[in-house]
C-alpha cells in the first residue's frame, strides 16, 4: 500500500524553500554555516534540544578565535553563557522574515579539524531550573509566588498564571531547603516548579527567556491543525496528510486504571487517601477493577491530593492511544498545539493534541517534522464525591 501526500493546515501552507540560520549571542557567524539539525520539543518534563552540525570555514576564521572556544575562567569564575538562536523562513516566499524557533544555551562542543566540523548540543532556557538546587527558603508563599520567585532568581522572566493555591506554611509544610537540599525529593527548582505546577493543572515551559506557567490549552481554530485522510476503496492508495503514518493502542491502560494520591499531616495527625478512575474521584477506592498507580505526597489537603489525582490520571490516560507520522515541515507547528483527524473509519478520529514535534533540518534532506498526538481529555472526570 502506498501513501500520496496531500497536507493541509489551518492557515498554513508546505514549506518550498526552507533556510535556515544560526546567531550566537545575537550574531549570525559566518564561519560556521548549519548542515543540518534536529530540534526536539515536547511537552514533557523536560527541556526542549537542538543538536546541530555546522561546517566549518576556515578562511572565514576571525583572528580571535572561534566562538565556540572561550579562554578558561579565572579568579574563581565560571563560563559566560553562549546564548543560541535558530531562525528559518521560506525563501521561495518574497520578504518573508526570519522566525524564531528556539532559543537556549549551548551545553557541549565537539571540534572536528580535520572534517571541519562542529557539533554542538543546545537546551532551551528551561536549562537553569533544571541545573538550579535550591538553597533559598519560600515561606507563607502561594504556589505562583513561589514559582515566579524561583524563575526571578534563575534570570528568567515570569509569565506565571496558575491558580493561586496556598502552599508553604500555609499548610504547615515548610519550603526550606538550605539544611537538608540532599535529602528531599525537590533537588532542583524545576523540581519543585514542575510538581506545583501539575497539581496546578498547568504546562511549564520557556519561551525565549520567558517562563510560562498556565493552565492546559483548549482547541482553537488558530492552534488547530487539519491532517488529510482520504480512502477511496482497496483499489486505490489511502491518500494521508503523513508518510509512516501510525495509530497505537494500549490496553493495558485502556482496561482501566486508578491513581491513588495518599497524604498525610504529622503536625496534624492527619492523612488523606483521594482515588481518581473513569467514574470519577472519592475518598473510598472504587468498585471497578484496574491498575493501581499510588503517589505520596506529604503534607497535602484534600483539595490538592484531588487536583492531583486528576492531573496524574490524565498524564496515564493520555498514553492509551497514540498517532505517529512524519510531515512536511511547517515553522508554526509545536507543542500545545491540536490536530484534527477525520474520515478514518477508527476510534482514532478526533482533535489530538501536539504532544511532540521533533523538526529535522538539512540541505540533502530537506525539512520535516515527527510529530506525536495524544488526547489529554480525560473521560470521567464529570463526577467527583
Amino acid at each position: 500500500m502506498s501513501d500520496t501526500l496531500s497536507l493541509t493546515t489551518a492557515g498554513q501552507v508546505i514549506w518550498r524553500a526552507p533556510r535556515a540560520r544560526l546567531l550566537v549571542n545575537g550574531t549570525e557567524r559566518a564561519e560556521t554555516g548549519i548542515e543540518q539539525f534536529t530540534l526536539t520539543r515536547t511537552r514533557y518534563s523536560r527541556a526542549d534540544t537542538l543538536e546541530m552540525t555546522l561546517a566549518l570555514d576556515r578562511a572565514a576564521t576571525p583572528a580571535s578565535g572561534l566562538w565556540f572556544d572561550l579562554p578558561p575562567p579565572s579568579d574563581g569564575s565560571t563560563l559566560t553563557e553562549l546564548g543560541i538562536t535558530l531562525q528559518m523562513r521560506d525563501a521561495a516566499d518574497a520578504g518573508t522574515q526570519w522566525t524564531t524557533v528556539f532559543t537556549g544555551i549551548i551545553d557541549h562542543v565537539v571540534l572536528s579539524p580535520t572534517q571541519t566540523a562542529v557539533t554542538i548540543a543546545c537546551r532551551d532556557y528551561l536549562a537553569r531550573l533544571l541545573d538550579m538546587r535550591i538553597c533559598a527558603d519560600w515561606m507563607n508563599m502561594t504556589g505562583a509566588e513561589v514559582v515566579t520567585a524561583m524563575s526571578v532568581a534563575a534570570g528568567l522572566t515570569p509569565q506565571v498564571s496558575m491558580p493561586q493555591a496556598m502552599t508553604g506554611q500555609f499548610w504547615q509544610v515548610e519550603h526550606k531547603r538550605g539544611s537538608a537540599a540532599s535529602h528531599t525529593r525537590f533537588q532542583t527548582a524545576f523540581d519543585l516548579a514542575s510538581t506545583l505546577a501539575t497539581g496546578a493543572g498547568c504546562d511549564l515551559y520557556t519561551q525565549g527567556t520567558t517562563l510560562v506557567c498556565a493552565p492546559y490549552p483548549t482547541p482553537t481554530q488558530a492552534n488547530t491543525h487539519l491532517l488529510d485522510y482520504a480512502d477511496y476503496g482497496p483499489e486505490q492508495p489511502i491518500r494521508t496528510g503523513a508518510y509512516g503514518l501510525n495509530f497505537m493502542r494500549d490496553y493495558q491502560i485502556g482496561r482501566g486504571i486508578i491513581v491513588h494520591v495518599m497524604a498525610w499531616d504529622s503536625r496534624q495527625r492527619t492523612k488523606v487517601d483521594y482515588y481518581w478512575s473513569a467514574a470519577g474521584g472519592s475518598t473510598t477506592p472504587p468498585a471497578q477493577a484496574g491498575t493501581l498507580h499510588s503517589f505520596s505526597l506529604p503534607g497535602a489537603r484534600l483539595d490538592t491530593a484531588r487536583q492531583m489525582a486528576r492531573c496524574k490520571y490524565g498524564q496515564i490516560m493520555a498514553h492509551a492511544r497514540t498517532i505517529t507520522g512524519t510531515l512536511p515541515g511547517r515553522i508554526t507547528l509545536q507543542p500545545r498545539d491540536f490536530m484534527r483527524l477525520t474520515d478514518t473509519g477508527t476510534t482514532w478520529d478526533g482533535t489530538l493534541d501536539v504532544d511532540a514535534v521533533s523538526s529535522r533540518f538539512s540541505w540533502n534532506g530537506g525539512f520535516s517534522q515527527q510529530v506525536t498526538l495524544r488526547s489529554r481529555s480525560m473521560a470521567g472526570d464529570e463526577t467527583d464525591d
